[in-house]
């Protein structure tokens, strides 16, 4: 090969590897890991001032698609007028995992959101906090209506990850790790 053409082919070759290897690979960069399989969730209400507490179960283990979730019990009888202390556990059967400490520990990037129908049906407080003070919802009471009726309460888990969670968030605010509705009846 001639040397007039040795030079601009080092110059391509240099130029290419300086490209190369100028690149931004984004590999060091932090990403959100992406969503836990969330196959259960469990809410456990107990009447203030004493009683048998209440518990309510979503389960579904082959997760979205394929077999409809089981609902235990189909329908949650609770007392009209009561105010309950409810708790929160969620779970990945599917990998024998409790994600309730972990949704706790991430609470900064975590948001329960509560969806009584009719909205006249109970009045929930979330009464846990993040590291920013900010409501998580593992944590809450339960104010059910003084007035004997039947309705459903939609339970919803955000992800707000990278500053998206505000004093302001709502159930529209991030990505949806769980979305679940219980059959509720007060007596």
């Amino acid at each position: 090969m001639s040397k007039i053409f040795r030079l601009p082919l080092t110059f391509i070759l240099i130029a290419a590897l300086v490209s190369f290897t100028s690149c931004d690979d984004h590999d060091d960069e932090p990403h959100d890991e992406e969503g836990e399989l969330i196959t259960t969730v469990t809410l456990t209400m107990t009447p203030q001032g004493g009683g048998t507490p209440i518990t309510a179960t979503y389960r579904d283990l082959d997760g979205d698609g394929g077999n409809a979730p089981v609902m235990t019990p189909a329908i949650v009888v609770l007392k009209a007028g009561v105010t309950y202390t409810t708790t929160i556990r969620v779970l990945d059967e599917a990998n024998n995992e409790d994600l309730t400490a972990e949704i706790k520990q991430e609470g900064h990037e975590h948001e329960f959101f509560f969806v009584p129908s009719p909205a006249t049906l109970m009045t929930v407080t979330k009464t846990d906090k993040d590291r920013n003070n900010r409501p998580v919802g593992l944590e809450n009471t339960l104010q059910t209506s003084s007035t004997a009726q039947s309705g459903s309460l939609r339970v919803v888990l955000k992800h707000q990850p990278g500053g998206l969670k505000t004093n302001n968030s709502t159930i529209s605010t991030g990505e949806t790790d769980a979305d679940v509705t219980y059959a509720i009846r007060l007596e």
